[in-house]
């Protein structure tokens, strides 16, 4: 584990923060790798439930780090490559974009500040990666056609509204959320609690491979350097 991910172990829950706030808690290839480690470690050892969120208010991650984007982020996303027995939640402030956005849809549930806002833009940014099929998997497909062809972003209540997000509360207060909901979780009899997860991912978890699968053989296609290159990251894509 590194500095760019905190793991903290607070009773039978597992905290993973993301703890880049000068860039946004954006992903590197050393994150990637420490989330990944962090699932493992959930898994592996007794806990009953785990978060996820990032560092300060201002975004709980903004995508890939545009600078040093990672080769492979597959082991960002946990109920993905990874999978998980466990239930995981996304404690989300501010901006949840591009690969911040498939990471909070990859958990279990998702509690969000009122100023978080949601997006997948790389339609408007040139590039496609297999992450938007967790989006599609998860929501009515207006719904996902809206976010995954406009590239536009949804705030907290719209995307509450849209299935999206399971609750709404004051912005800097969605950890705070998370640790009640994940403290009644673990007061839950777990293999209960394991059984109906396994239930819910079952057929949600078929679809999402079967087409990142597809995906993968399509993106070399789609992908336009330069306009990914023209762009301004997050500035870009949010405006």
């Amino acid at each position: 584990m590194t500095d760019t991910v905190i793991v903290t172990e607070r009773g039978p829950v597992l905290e993973i923060k993301i703890n880049r706030p000068d860039k946004r808690n954006s992903l590197t290839q050393e994150a990637v790798d420490a989330l990944g480690e962090a699932y493992d470690l959930l898994e592996t050892d007794p806990f009953a439930a785990g978060i996820v969120h990032g560092e300060g208010t201002k975004a709980f991650c903004a995508g890939a780090d545009f600078n040093a984007p990672p080769p492979d982020d597959s082991r960002a996303y946990p109920n993905f490559t990874i999978k998980l027995s466990k239930p995981i939640i996304a404690a989300v402030e501010g901006y949840a974009v591009g690969a911040g956005f498939v990471l909070s849809q990859s958990c279990d549930i998702v509690v969000a500040g009122k100023g978080a806002q949601f997006g997948y833009p790389e339609a408007r940014i040139g590039i496609t990666g297999g992450g938007g099929t967790l989006i599609a998997s998860r929501v009515p497909t207006k719904v996902a056609a809206d976010l995954l062809l406009t590239g536009r972003f949804y705030e907290a209540e719209r995307a509450r509204e849209a299935g999206l997000v399971s609750e709404v509360t004051e912005t800097g207060n969605a950890l705070t959320l998370a640790r009640e909901l994940a403290d009644q979780i673990a007061a839950n009899h777990a293999p209960s609690v394991q059984l109906l997860k396994t239930l819910i991912d079952r057929e949600t978890q078929t679809t999402t491979v079967e087409s990142a699968q597809l995906l993968g053989t399509l993106t070399t296609n789609t992908r336009d350097v330069s306009r990914l290159t023209s762009s301004q990251g997050l500035k870009s894509a949010a405006s």
